[in-house]
């Protein structure tokens, strides 16, 4: 019976911790929550919208940008979410719209939108970029280059 009471235990509260406005204050000197970010939108300002499937799949990649290299014009049809470990990298948008990301700092991906990024540090750009999309789908399409 004690086996089960943890992870009950932790079923019930871990909603009520991470939800509550104090969620970022050591919790019994044991775990240090930090929103890194919290948002409804986009980076480019667009509402967050999950696809109606039966077949979700959560990608979570470490994408490795060498410093002065760029990514290549592309789209996510699918919300992405990032967090830059190392580097800076700069997000062109088909607007002409930049966001600039430095070491740190988290990325809600745009979708549907054409967009090239480029890392502008010394050092290569690390990050971790978690894709909420679908079984057999891509998470990232590329465009032609533009002659």
């Amino acid at each position: 019976m004690l086996r089960y009471a943890l992870p009950l235990v932790l079923a019930i509260s871990c909603p009520v911790l991470f939800a509550c406005p104090d969620h970022e204050k050591e919790y019994d000197g044991k775990l240090q929550v930090t929103t890194l970010k919290a948002q409804g939108v986009t980076d480019d300002g667009n509402l967050m919208r999950y696809p109606k499937t039966k077949k979700p799949l959560v990608k979570m990649l470490r994408i490795s940008t060498p410093a002065g290299t760029e990514t290549g014009w592309h789209y996510h049809p699918y919300p992405g979410y990032g967090f830059v470990i190392v580097g800076t990298m700069e997000v062109t948008m088909k607007d002409g719209q930049k966001n600039r990301y430095e070491a740190g700092e988290a990325i809600y991906e745009v979708v549907n939108t054409a967009h090239n990024g480029r890392c502008i540090s010394k050092t290569p750009c690390d990050l971790i970029v978690t894709f909420t999309g679908v079984e057999n789908e891509p998470v990232t399409v590329m465009l032609p280059e533009k002659k």
